[in-house]
């Protein structure tokens, strides 16, 4: 396939890791606790429709387990790591969220040319992610259906 989904605990095939030719994204944003929307699995779908080649690093577990010993260790430094890999950084925070670690990575990753965020304009913080957007030159939607068809 032209499109894997990465999750926290699973791996890629060694032919995969090994292809240069893929362009990797991390879907960061608003899980939270796995109650929200699932807006990865719209965003698989999106991206094996689109005929690119693409690793989308996805930090939604299907499972998760906060009482696993160390997992939430694991699971922050997953995601940082994959953050620091990813050629594009697509952040989507729904307007019924709080998502204060999507917060957190924005602000670790505003400057650094990979990001796109799409934030709903009912979000709480909307002004000051408007704003932060505006000031670093971070491509910023309303809405997930203005991203994917603009």
């Amino acid at each position: 396939p032209a499109v894997h989904m990465l999750r926290p605990h699973e791996e890629l095939p060694e032919n995969v890791l090994k292809d240069k030719g893929f362009t990797k994204v991390f879907l960061a944003g608003t899980i939270d606790m796995g109650n929200s929307r699932d807006w990865q699995a719209e965003m698989y779908d999106h991206f094996t429709k689109s005929g690119g080649r693409y690793i989308l690093f996805n930090p939604r577990q299907e499972k998760w387990d906060p009482s696993r010993p160390g997992e939430m260790d694991y699971q922050v430094r997953w995601e940082l790591e994959h953050l620091e890999q990813a050629d594009l950084i697509l952040m989507y925070i729904l307007g019924t969220s709080k998502s204060p670690i999507s917060l957190l990575e924005m602000g670790l990753h505003a400057r650094g040319g990979k990001m796109v965020v799409i934030c709903e304009e009912d979000f709480y913080r909307y002004d000051n992610v408007r704003i932060t957007c505006d000031y670093y030159g971070v491509p910023l939607f309303t809405s997930l259906d203005s991203y994917l068809n603009p």
